[in-house]
């Protein structure tokens, strides 16, 4: 009969032949332990952990599967078997087991992640976009920041098929996402489609101008942004390896200094975006707010120059029939020209 003592320095014995890599005779000794019946719980769990170290994975299934069915003490065996039943694609079932985790350990981040994750992967794709917002309370742009980190792991795997998965779940939160597209044409150019890498690189060209516009109105610098938001993009252009954001960077960039307070910094940003688009008018008008704004800082000089920037925009606006921002523009200038006479 075994007792404590003999128990632990049986388990002692095991360990030492893991550490010296002397791997049968370790579950020879489990094997004798669990014959024994005493502590099944520690046991199992130690020899399911060895077999899943050694890729038996059917084996360590198995023992950490008595060990939730027939132990009191199973907490451990749930972690357990919810990595396993992840890493050999049993999505459902990790789904369950994170759950039961989650009941007492709520505030697991990676048990969350590896529920959100093979959400995902069992094509539960309504539900995974759901429930990633609720762990982000429900923030985009924190949520499509982890989306991507999730997809670079996957990309890093040449796990391509996950990726496409992952960049779903963004297409949900953020349809037209020039960033999601752009991993999405890397994805299909390293699995050698190409047309497909083409297809997706022309939809960018298209989407990405409306996707910034969209996000920010750039004839009103003065409107309250969301920094995050700001900087999170700003980070993205890790992703442009074809420099394809370079002029809405800049703006957003422009934007970044200004809400932080750097006017000079600002000016530089939009004064950049001009150099490197000089036929569309957002920078222009965000130049003239600034240099506007300057003005007011006991450098009269810059009103002339703002006074440029609108009329540039303005012409710019004319041309592209885009009647409505052209009247916003004269409306700016007619308001700048007021100010100019109290001078």
């Amino acid at each position: 009969m075994l007792d404590n003592i003999k128990y632990l320095m049986c388990l002692k014995s095991v360990d030492k032949c893991i550490s010296e890599n002397q791997f049968d005779l370790a579950l020879e000794k489990l094997n004798f332990l669990i014959k024994e019946e005493y502590k099944p719980s520690e046991t199992f769990l130690k020899r399911g952990k060895l077999c899943h170290k050694l890729l038996m994975l059917d084996d360590a299934y198995s023992d950490f599967t008595y060990i939730i069915t027939h132990c009191v003490k199973k907490e451990e065996a749930y972690y357990e078997r919810l990595y396993l039943n992840f890493e050999i694609a049993n999505y459902y079932e990790a789904i369950l087991d994170a759950n039961k985790i989650l009941v007492w350990d709520k505030n697991n981040f990676d048990v969350k992640r590896i529920k959100f994750l093979s959400l995902v992967y069992s094509s539960q794709e309504n539900i995974a976009k759901d429930y990633i917002l609720s762990i982000f309370e429900f923030n985009k742009y924190r949520t499509i920041q982890f989306l991507f980190q999730e997809v670079a792991l996957a990309l890093a795997s040449d796990e391509l098929a996950k990726g496409l998965k992952l960049l779903s779940v963004i297409d949900m939160l953020d349809p037209d996402n020039p960033i999601k597209l752009l991993k999405e044409s890397n994805i299909y150019g390293m699995a050698n489609l190409k047309d497909k890498e083409e297809e997706i690189l022309r939809k960018i060209d298209s989407v990405f101008p409306k996707y910034f516009i969209s996000h920010f109105r750039f004839t009103d610098m003065y409107q309250d942004k969301d920094l995050m938001e700001i900087c999170f993009l700003l980070e993205l252009k890790i992703f442009d390896k074809q420099n394809l954001f370079a002029y809405p960077m800049s703006i957003l960039e422009g934007y970044k200094n200004h809400i932080e307070g750097h006017i000079i910094d600002s000016k530089e940003c939009f004064e950049h975006a001009i150099e490197i688009n000089p036929n569309k008018p957002e920078a222009y008008v965000l130049l003239a707010q600034t240099l506007q704004l300057m003005s007011g800082y006991d450098n009269p000089e810059y009103k002339t120059d703002a006074e440029e920037n609108y009329k540039t925009a303005l012409e710019i606006y004319r041309r592209e029939n885009l009647n409505d921002k052209a009247e916003e523009m004269k409306r700016q200038l007619k308001h700048l020209n007021s100010n100019l006479l109290f001078k």
